[in-house]
């Protein structure tokens, strides 16, 4: 059958290189240890990070040497490579090798397209120059550089999950200044869009205020009070009871986010309130008991309903002694089961 006219087909006629081979056999490697350490080894898409940082503002920045350690992402091929732009695909052989031949003769190659977004470049063209050089311990590689504007620090060993959750960890504190209103507060998740339920709670708990003082409440003082008698005192409580030792890699504000959803959750479905403590065995049984203990959370639920009960009889009784002057508020106290 002729073949004239026919697409050419990578067929890896030219036999694997040296260097072709101990690439591919590193980022195999990489690949599975990550299975393990759990740590990112795929190259940052600079699709996904545009869209979710809302990228806009470029300026081009001309020819420079930029140091290879900072080029962590791709534009459209950050499935081939690894992070350390190792190669894992088969079908990049022939375009790798042609390349290496020229770094193995001393040819210079040509400079490379880059996008850079905070202390990271993503390669617009020139994945294969990149990865070739990497190999052969290149240091820098010359390159024409748009820079994106970003309002949060990003750097080359980031992943989209840390970006997205410190994106959204700046927009929420832009929007309610707790660091500053009550600087002894850390708020932190592990997932991006807790941070617009917090924000949410803080504005249903603005309006409740406004609703039992009769008047306008500013939104900082909503997110001091909301601090002072909602999250502080469900967050004293885990700390006593120490229920976050049960939940590795999650924080504080992660429990607490995960106590109120499902309370909610059931209450709608079950159309009755429902108590922490049901809420809690409800979590505690749909999930692994080598990760959740459901006494220590039995335990937590219960201080924590009764914590919420105290402080809110406590915030009514001192808003009628005082009026509505503005006071420091103070945790209730009493024995906490």
């Amino acid at each position: 059958m002729s073949t004239r006219g026919s697409p050419m087909r990578h067929t890896h006629a030219e036999p694997q290189s040296r260097e072709w081979k101990q690439a591919r056999r590193t980022a195999f490697v990489q690949d599975v240890l990550a299975s393990f350490t759990q740590r990112p080894t795929s190259l940052l898409s600079f699709e996904q990070v545009s869209q979710k940082l809302q990228l806009s503002n470029v300026q081009y920045l001309g020819l420079q040497e930029v140091l290879l350690a900072q080029i962590a992402g791709s534009v459209g091929r950050y499935s081939d490579f690894t992070r350390a732009f190792l190669p894992r695909q088969d079908h990049l052989q022939d375009r790798w090798q042609r390349i290496e031949q020229l770094v193995a003769t001393g040819h210079d190659m040509l400079p490379i397209e880059l996008y850079q977004v905070g202390q990271v470049y993503f390669v617009r063209d020139g994945n294969h120059r990149v990865s070739v050089a990497r190999q052969y311990g290149v240091p820098s590689l010359k390159a024409y550089v748009w820079q994106y504007e970003t309002p949060i620090a990003f750097d080359p060993d980031a992943d989209i999950d840390d970006l997205l959750c410190r994106t959204a960890h700046t927009s929420f504190l832009e929007r309610t200044h707790v660091d500053r209103l009550c600087p002894d507060v850390q708020i932190r998740l592990t997932q991006p869009g807790g941070y617009e339920d917090l924000l949410g709670e803080i504005e249903a708990f603005q309006q409740v205020l406004s609703e039992i003082d009769r008047r306008e409440v500013p939104f900082g003082e909503a997110v001091t009070l909301w601090c002072d008698i909602r999250y502080l005192p469900i967050v004293e409580i885990i700390r006593q009871r120490q229920v976050l030792a049960g939940f590795p890699g999650r924080t504080e504000t992660d429990l607490y986010l995960w106590l109120c959803r499902n309370r909610e959750e059931l209450a709608a479905s079950y159309e009755h309130g429902v108590l922490f403590e049901e809420a809690a065995d409800d979590l505690a049984s749909r999930f692994s008991e080598a990760l959740f203990s459901v006494r220590p959370i039995r335990k937590a639920a219960g201080g924590i309903m009764g914590g919420i009960h105290r402080a809110g009889s406590w915030w009514r009784a001192t808003r009628r002694g005082l009026g509505r002057k503005r006071t420091t508020p103070q945790p209730p106290q009493g024995r906490q089961e």
